[in-house]
């Protein structure tokens, strides 16, 4: 290991009770590494820019260190496992000033519901504003600036809390709603030396249902006649993918998902309605929606792209459950308020309901659903359309999905999925999850999609690792001649932006990518085995139709 100068400081080496600590002095570097061992924290995302100390330490508490040139594409990587894993997404800046370089990748994970555990140095805590390099003005700049993307920060000026305010952190970003959290560290612990207190063993926390609310919605839906789940990403933040398909089938209850939410219900199950709501649900769910005389929506915010701007019409009694009750009643005004971590919810409501009924309930609903299942027509034309692509991907089977959503690729939310493998954003701060969404998950059979904004942005990140990469990277080029309008009205439409932009042979020397323009050239390349990194540039036709999108 390379040798570093260690301090004692008086203050920091003699805890007041010794039996709370780990049991031996530890510098600060040794406390993180530690730590992060300890609440089973298995790869930590960085920058270039670590200290070399700081990485031998993490390497010999056996954590993977994933290196990146930025923080913010640090940031990126640790959005993307987190979106996949469920688990936080933890990121070191050395300094934490180098956070502000993606802040619009920390807003939209706090938008999106995705935990991660920033942890991010300070120069100093004694003698500030000394204009060193990689320092604010103070050392309160950087929190204040990330304040309204967390959900908890908290600063450590001593070894001993180290331990303790990493863990508190952690179990924050992961508790009920699922939110970044920023962990300050100031840089002269890392040179001494005190004994860190012990880890709690503090568990992320759910919110618990109401008893008599679950009861209420037991109620409801057991006398319905047509009732209708509505899920969102909520049902896939905790867990609760089996909970969903047991209610379906005990109350025969059709399932429409959010955008977002794909795959959190099968796509080949007789009871799914698609996904969408408003103008942008399909056929059947608009349907079944205006018939329907109760409806339980599941872990959504119930946000613009899914519900095509809120267009979304229903007559029945509304049933609305977030873990966020702030969430509930920003969009519609539910008859009943469900705030609780919707996989205990659903437990409880299975649990009532299966007292209530002794047998699954058997409805029509199945027949029609079927009948209405077909393939999209589209009016004939000659180059590449969003949904020719979507069309040949369902011959192709892939491990996940990660997708940046936009006026091209927005067709592949009729992709069918059958697990919770699917990928996005529906907030659209920020567009990267197609590409580090494939490159940090070291998977020959994941896939990503994304437009010309999303590969442009992220080149670097390509480029730094394409040598080891696998996957399929899916670039819907349309030369930027259009994006998704949401000025003209709430219903998201294809703006055009009067503009091309030839970026072919960038894209080939840069990324190494394959520029195809047919159907047949695309199937050709998807068909060929290869164990390393795909980029495919796609050509779309600048004038495509979408099926999902409304014309400009």
């Amino acid at each position: 290991m390379t040798s570093f100068w260690y301090y004692s400081d008086p203050t920091l080496s003699q805890p007041k009770r010794k039996e709370e600590t780990v049991g031996r002095e530890m510098t600060g570097d040794e406390a993180l590494a530690y730590v992060l061992k300890e609440i089973g924290v298995k790869r930590v995302f960085t920058s270039n820019a670590v200290p070399d100390f700081l990485r031998e330490r993490l390497a010999q508490y056996g954590l993977e260190i994933d290196i990146s040139l930025s923080v913010r594409e640090a940031l990126e990587l640790a959005d993307a496992f987190a979106r996949d894993s469920g688990d936080a997404g933890v990121v070191i800046s050395t300094p934490g000033s180098s956070l502000l370089e993606g802040s619009s990748v920390v807003a939209q994970a706090f938008s999106d519901s995705v935990p991660l555990l920033m942890i991010g140095t300070l120069r100093s805590y004694r003698d500030v504003g000394k204009a060193r390099v990689g320092e604010l003005k103070s050392p309160d700049d950087v929190s204040s600036s990330l304040s309204p993307f967390i959900k908890f920060k908290e600063r450590v000026i001593s070894i001993e809390e180290i331990t303790v305010t990493v863990e508190k952190g952690y179990k924050e970003a992961l508790s009920n709603r699922m939110r970044p959290a920023l962990v300050e560290i100031a840089e002269e612990l890392f040179r001494l030396k005190a004994y860190p207190l012990s880890t709690a063993e503090q568990k992320p926390e759910r919110k618990t249902p109401d008893k008599n609310t679950v009861a209420k919605v037991a109620e409801v839906m057991g006398n319905s006649k047509l009732p209708v789940v509505v899920a969102g990403y909520g049902v896939r933040a905790s867990n609760a993918s089996p909970q969903l398909l047991e209610l379906a089938e005990l109350l025969d209850a059709p399932v429409i998902t959010t955008f977002r939410a794909k795959g959190v219900f099968p796509a080949s199950h007789p009871l799914y309605a698609g996904e969408g709501l408003g103008a942008f649900s399909t056929e059947v769910a608009s349907k079944l929606m205006m018939e329907a005389d109760s409806i339980l929506v599941l872990g959504s915010r119930l946000p613009q792209l899914s519900t095509a701007g809120w267009s979304m019409r229903y007559k029945g009694f509304l049933m609305h459950n977030n873990v966020d009750g702030e969430d509930i009643g920003k969009v519609v005004m539910p008859q009943l308020p469900i705030v609780a971590d919707t996989g205990l919810f659903l437990k409880e409501l299975i649990t009532i309901l299966k007292q209530k009924l002794k047998e699954n309930i058997k409805r029509e609903v199945r027949s029609e659903i079927a009948s209405s299942r077909r393939v999209f027509t589209m009016k004939p034309h000659s180059g590449l359309w969003p949904y020719d692509v979507t069309r040949l991907l369902q011959q192709f089977k892939f491990s996940r999905y990660f997708v940046d959503l936009s006026a091209p690729t927005l067709d592949l939310v009729r992709l069918p999925i059958e697990s919770p493998v699917w990928n996005t954003s529906e907030s659209i701060l920020e567009k990267g999850i197609g590409v580090a969404g494939v490159l940090q998950s070291n998977d020959p059979g994941a896939l990503g999609i994304t437009d010309l904004a999303g590969v442009l942005r992220n080149v670097g990140l390509i480029q730094q690792r394409a040598e080891k990469a696998k996957g399929v990277i899916l670039v819907l080029n349309d030369g930027g001649a259009t994006y998704l309008d949401t000025f003209k009205s709430d219903i998201p439409s294809i703006g055009k932006s009067g503009t091309f932009v030839d970026v072919d042979e960038f894209l080939e020397r840069s990324t190494g990518a394959v520029t195809v323009d047919t159907y047949g050239g695309l199937k050709d390349i998807l068909e060929r085995r290869d164990p390393k990194l795909k980029v495919i540039n796609v050509k779309i036709d600048p004038d495509y139709e979408s099926i999902v999108l409304l014309k400009p």
